[in-house]
């Protein structure tokens, strides 16, 4: 089972790669880098450290890595996936850099609000009034591969359940 696991990782590796995205900086995507003794519980980052390499959506927000933007605010951008697993497969992140759904807060709400919206707006916009899937991995058992909030919405074809 972690041959197959380890199988995938390389062929999203290997997708990333193919369209144009550049080398990813190491310990961003695949396993979580490891924590320093007296980190916070769970695993992957719990916050940005200093001297830490970008993720690649940071990279994206910066310019550094091209991306182009199906919208954009001063909150937050969407864009498509870079390997789309349905005909319409966009991402809506923070400007923000939040690390994973299970690190917000109260004073997130709003932003985590506004990130809903958007995604309907552009999920509207993209032609999805058939409906469409939201989701949001957290952490190592979630799938979560880069460690900076996202919102995927997937559309264009009957979503199956349950998933994965």
């Amino acid at each position: 089972m972690a041959a197959a696991a380890a199988a995938g990782l390389g062929a999203a590796r290997r997708a990333l790669l193919s369209r144009g995205w550049g080398r990813p900086p190491q310990g961003l995507v695949g396993r979580p880098r490891r924590r320093r003794a007296g980190g916070g519980g769970g695993s992957g980052p719990s916050r940005r450290r200093r001297g830490a390499a970008p993720t690649v959506f940071r990279r994206i927000l910066d310019g550094s890595l091209p991306a182009k933007f199906l919208y954009e605010d001063d909150q937050c951008v969407a864009f498509r996936d870079a390997a789309p697993q349905a005909p319409v497969h966009f991402l809506v992140i923070p400007r923000r850099p939040i690390p994973r759904i299970s690190r917000v807060d109260e004073t997130d709400a709003q932003l985590l609000g506004h990130l809903l919206v958007v995604a309907a707006k552009v999920a509207k916009a993209e032609g999805l009034s058939e409906g469409y899937r939201v989701v949001v991995n957290d952490g190592k058992d979630g799938a979560q591969s880069v460690y900076h909030l996202h919102f995927h919405v997937l559309g264009g074809r009957q979503m199956r359940w349950p998933p994965g």
